[in-house]
């Protein structure tokens, strides 16, 4: 029974974790700008980046959902909690990259990457999903995944820093 993640697994998880950061930094700088030029500046790194990071991460929730998890040696509450967060961080993801786009495409706005190019796909039929998609965007990036994120960061220092964490090292 295979314990451990596999090389290509942490390598996801780490790339995984740098876009997060850098999409949630611009995120925050976006909605907290002072003036509209910070705000427009950060949005367009926002999108740019967030376009490599739709491809990445979509991958790699595909791949960690087709691949399951590693079992546990003993499964107690708190790695069935763990699991759960795990499942629910690939959602949180999952919403993010593809609401970013739809409430985007809603509008008939494009994805504008770095000016390198503009990706656009006319979905003005559905402007109906702009607003919720819009919402579940703002609320997700915001709120939702950072507090997954600190409940996954606690629950991996704990296992660390328990008996069992410190065996694996």
């Amino acid at each position: 029974m295979d314990i451990r993640y596999s090389g290509l697994s942490r390598i996801n998880h780490w790339f995984s974790v740098i876009f997060v950061v850098v999409m949630l930094t611009l995120g925050y700088m976006m909605f907290f700008a002072n003036d509209r030029a910070s705000g427009s500046y950060a949005e367009a790194a926002h999108i740019g980046v967030g376009f490599f990071a739709f491809w990445f991460l979509l991958w790699r929730t595909i791949y960690r959902l087709k691949m399951g998890f590693p079992a546990h040696k003993k499964q107690d509450r708190r790695h069935e909690f763990a699991r759960v967060v795990h499942y629910l961080i690939l959602l949180g993801l999952t919403l993010l990259i593809i609401t970013g786009p739809l409430y985007l495409f809603t509008e008939n706005e494009g994805l504008a990457v770095f000016d390198w190019f503009t990706v656009n796909l006319d979905l003005t039929a559905l402007s109906i999903v702009h607003e919720p998609a819009e919402e579940v965007h703002k609320i997700t990036g915001l709120y939702v995944l950072p507090v997954l994120l600190v409940v996954h960061i606690a629950g991996a220092v704990v296992t660390y820093l328990s008996d069992e964490g410190a065996a694996r090292s």
